[in-house]
This record gives structure tokens, C-alpha cells and sequence, in this order.
């Protein structure tokens, strides 16, 4: 069985990629997978949905 995750940024993602990359490793070392990025009008991320396994 799966679970999801959606993470939203506390504010606006247009940050450098090494904080994006920090984020989404820390998830990783978690078992998150990114599965989905969705972008605004502006081209800033707006939320990621990540996956893993429930029963890990």
C-alpha cells in the first residue's frame, strides 16, 4: 500500500535549486519518492506530491 504527501512551500519557491534540493533530499532520506510538481502562472513550483511505501 502507498501514501501521499503534499508539500506547499511556506512561501513563494523561487529560491535558489540547492534549497529545493535539500528539501526533496530530506524527504527522500525519509523514503518519499517525488512523484508530481505542479508550477504557478509565474513558473514557481506550488506544490510537490510524493509517494512511498505505507507499510516500509
Amino acid at each position: 500500500m502507498k501514501e501521499y504527501k503534499i508539500v506547499k512551500p511556506e512561501k513563494r519557491w523561487d529560491t535558489k535549486d540547492q534549497i529545493f534540493e535539500d528539501l526533496f533530499n530530506k524527504y527522500a532520506s525519509r523514503g518519499w519518492q517525488i512523484i508530481s510538481v505542479s508550477y504557478g502562472q509565474s513558473g514557481n513550483i506550488q506544490k510537490a506530491v510524493l509517494e512511498r511505501d505505507k507499510n516500509r
